[in-house]
């Protein structure tokens, strides 16, 4: 390699650590942020929730079995979460996004 190549490709890496940094010091304050924003209890469902549960509904509208037993799960998840001391829920889904996260 020639000086003139060298220093081209040292400009490129350059650039590219350059690059990197700004995307991960922009996911650290991303991260930072959905740490500190506050969870309310009522907002347990999302959008994404709500269209995975139409997207389900809409494939098993052909199953009438299918349709009713989705139904009855759905039911008995929502009396789950209901009966959970919402102490407990928030420590054990800290601990799952830290053992996610762990994971990565």
């Amino acid at each position: 390699m020639t000086d003139e190549n060298m220093h081209e490709e040292l400009e490129q890496l350059r650039a590219e650590v350059a690059q990197l940094s700004a995307a991960r010091a922009s996911k650290k304050k991303a991260e930072a942020q959905s740490e500190t924003t506050s969870v309310e209890p009522k907002a347990i469902e999302t959008n994404d929730d709500i269209d995975i549960v139409e997207q389900v509904r809409a494939a098993a509208a052909d199953d009438p079995e299918l349709t009713s037993q989705f139904d009855q799960l759905i039911e008995h998840l929502e009396h789950e979460i209901k009966d959970l001391p919402a102490i407990t829920t928030l420590a054990v889904f800290s601990l799952g996004v830290l053992f996610g996260r762990l994971l990565r």
